[in-house]
This record gives C-alpha cells, sequence and structure tokens, in this order.
C-alpha cells in the first residue's frame, strides 16, 4: 500500500489554504498521516506532472483526485495564476471536493492485487 499526496498550486491562488484545510480534515476523518508534498507550478523544481495543473490540484497516487479535461497549455512567462473550480453537484467549488479527496485516497490505501 503506498500513499503519495501532492497539492498543485500557483502563488497568487486565494483557494490554496482551503485545499490544505480539505487535505487535513480528509486525513484526520481517515486516519492517515497529513503529509503531503506542494508543488509552486511555476517554480522551477515542480515536477512535469504538476506543471500545467491549474490550482488548486490534488493527486493522489499521481492521479488526479477529480479528473476531467485540462484544457491547460503551456504557461507561458507572466500569465499568472490558473485559477481551478470543481464541480460538486449543481455547485461550482473553489477546492477539490472532500468526497473526491475520499475515494482516492480509500482507493490508494486498498491492498494490492497481484
Amino acid at each position: 500500500m503506498k500513499l503519495q499526496i501532492e497539492l498543485v498550486y500557483d502563488t497568487g491562488c486565494p483557494n490554496v489554504d482551503r485545499a490544505r484545510d480539505v487535505l487535513s480534515e480528509v486525513c484526520r476523518e481517515l486516519d492517515v498521516p497529513a503529509v503531503w508534498t506542494e508543488w509552486n507550478s511555476e517554480a522551477a523544481d515542480c515536477p512535469p506532472h504538476a506543471r500545467n495543473l491549474g490550482s488548486p490540484s490534488v493527486l493522489v497516487n499521481g492521479e488526479d483526485v477529480a479528473p476531467g479535461p485540462h484544457p491547460w497549455k503551456a504557461r507561458e512567462a507572466g500569465s499568472g495564476p490558473r485559477c481551478r473550480v470543481y464541480r460538486e453537484g449543481d455547485a461550482i467549488i473553489p477546492v477539490p471536493p472532500r468526497a473526491r479527496v475520499v475515494s482516492a485516497i480509500n482507493k490508494a490505501m486498498q491492498p494490492e492485487v497481484g
């Protein structure tokens, strides 16, 4: 069982703290360590898989917790933050839906078959 959580953000994102709160709450609820790697998508050390995601994005074992079409193209210098919103029922919310984070972590915690 491997669990790797990543939070991808832009420095100008007003919702990154709320995304951190969701991660902390879900980890506490599921009784898993509240440990994740944070990637500033604008930084030189940001890995390629996280560079062109909107902010905030949460990955569990490399998979986006709320996959969908990502119309992001390569970031242009000085292009500013890439804010991301999520659908939860009929609502549009600024952070990954809690239920999706719970589901992704639960899936990652399942024993490997094979």
